[in-house]
């Protein structure tokens, strides 16, 4: 009995051995993946996703504190409008607007029966972006997971579901309304300090070539 299992056993290893050396050996690679299937990527999920070069107007509030950040686009480019009437950092203003407008969402909680729970019953921050044609964008930030991975948001007005988006986008509205992104302040250009001028010595009077005296004599003792 014992040997006819392991006769068996022999047979299907004689058995792989053939098919792996007579049918798969003699495929490519291209073939290989012809066979196997090439696998089909997930498409990524967006909360917000229009043209960049539409937007016309951001608009950051903290909800909790009196205080927001206007950014607008002009003919020259982004110029900070609120708290103050200024040219705004190229780099900062184009780079919140890129995140804004292609807004990438990790996942979504629904239904959901408390806001309350994620910070949203209030928010922490509204993130509103106004296109060219007047559409408008809206969303809200709230606390950051357990982890601190990510944030929950949902759109202003919508009390069914929450969505987990990047905590780098909780981070770039935070530092926004701390620091608004004005232009930076150009660094004065260095100037050389000319030589100082020798002054003369103190003792000596212009005009005059200092005679050398004798050393004074010992002063005899008494």
């Amino acid at each position: 009995m014992k040997l006819r299992n392991t006769l068996i056993v022999v047979a299907i290893a004689a058995a792989l051995i053939v098919y792996v050396f007579l049918i798969e050996a003699p495929l490519t690679p291209e073939q290989l993946s012809a066979r196997q299937g090439t696998p089909t990527a997930t498409p990524s999920s967006y909360i917000f996703r229009f043209p960049v070069e539409q937007l016309q107007t951001i608009i950051i509030s903290d909800l909790r504190f009196p205080r927001r950040v206007v950014l607008e686009r002009s003919d020259s480019g982004w110029r900070v409008k609120e708290p103050e009437d200024k040219p705004a950092d190229m780099n900062k203003a184009t780079g919140t607007a890129n995140t804004l407008s292609d807004l990438l969402l990790r996942r979504t909680i629904q239904p959901v029966s408390d806001l309350a729970a994620y910070g949203l019953a209030p928010a922490r921050i509204e993130a509103r972006m106004i296109l060219k044609d007047g559409t408008t964008y809206a969303l809200l930030i709230g606390n950051a997971t357990p982890d601190g991975s990510l944030y929950y948001a949902t759109y202003t007005g919508d009390t069914t579901r929450v969505f987990l988006v990047e905590s780098a986008l909780g981070f770039s509205l935070q530092n926004l309304l701390d620091k608004p992104p004005f232009e930076p302040t150009p660094r004065p250009t260095p100037t050389e300090t000319p030589p100082a001028t020798p002054t003369p010595d103190a003792t000596t009077v212009p005009g005059v070539v200092p005679t050398l005296l004798p050393t004074p004599a010992t002063t005899p003792k008494p």
